[in-house]
């Protein structure tokens, strides 16, 4: 028995829009997707903050690279501002 499983992940983004239109031009002109734009410039750019990255783990999971650990405090002040 052959199993496939696809799945197409939609969001909703909030942002600027002189970014939406740069990101639009940008879709047209390479003849891409305006989500597959983005999602490439995101990638770029995490590359290019110090001490932050992305990377693709062997089983396609996204990797962070921090500046420093998280920590368990870290953590808790995050869950106290929600």
């Amino acid at each position: 028995m052959l199993l496939c499983y696809c799945a197409i992940v939609r969001t909703t983004l909030d942002i600027d829009d002189e970014a939406y239109y740069i990101a639009k031009a940008i879709a047209r002109d390479q003849n891409r997707s305006l989500g597959r734009v983005v999602g490439d410039l995101i990638l770029k750019s995490s590359q290019i903050v110090e001490g932050a990255a992305i990377q693709m783990s062997e089983y396609g999971f996204p990797t962070f690279r921090c500046i420093r650990p998280v920590t368990t405090d870290d953590v808790k002040a995050l869950e106290d501002e929600e």
